[in-house]
């Protein structure tokens, strides 16, 4: 875990602010049929988007510069990422409404969180691995990695690593099963 200063508009952290907010701004009153519009925003906010990537407005970062988007990459409503730290995230990806992903914290004791100016952090980056699918309400914490092809049941807090092809859920989330071809429903199933 690294720890650094950012808080109130210190110097150091106000061109970031400068640039992002009227961005995050921007995106989140756009014209929702603006499929391009809502691209060209995304591709000069965030660190790495591509064409197929939808996040449904409002979405809210601090930074944006440190988050990585894979391809085909899917966020339901009120995507929330403190990118203090590396965000990255894989190819088809699906996030359900209300999640949190932060990559930073504060100190636990009062002493540290009120000594100097701002407010002090700790980060550490945050990976969610290809195919994952994010339950909506779930907060995703510093430090930690989803696995692969993973799935994260709705209103999970993930305090520690989750590894691939697995389903888990939970305060703290943690591995309840594997998934295996038996998971495997066909469009056509659905359908009847």
């Amino acid at each position: 875990m690294e720890k650094r200063f950012l808080g109130g508009y210190q110097e150091s952290w106000f061109p970031s602010v400068e640039r992002n907010r009227p961005l995050v701004r921007a995106y989140n009153t756009i014209d929702p049929l603006d499929i391009e519009g809502k691209y060209k925003i995304l591709r000069d906010l965030l660190g790495e988007v591509h064409e197929k990537t939808i996040i449904e407005p409002p979405f809210y970062c601090d930074n944006g510069q440190n988050i990585f988007l894979g391809d085909n990459f899917y966020a339901n409503y009120n995507l929330t990422i403190l990118d203090g730290d590396r965000v990255t995230i894989g190819k088809n990806v699906v996030i359900g409404p209300n999640v949190t992903i932060s990559a930073d914290a504060h100190p636990v004791h009062w002493k540290s969180r009120t000594d100097g100016d701002g407010f002090p952090i700790t980060t550490a980056p945050v990976t969610i691995e290809d195919n994952v699918w994010i339950g909506a309400g779930c907060i995703i914490l510093m430090g930690v990695t989803i696995g692969a092809g993973a799935v994260i049941g709705a209103g999970s807090i993930v305090t520690k690593d989750i590894p691939p092809n697995c389903i888990a859920f939970g305060s703290p989330c943690k591995k309840m099963r594997e998934i295996t071809d038996e998971d495997i429903v066909s469009w056509d199933d659905l359908q009847k």
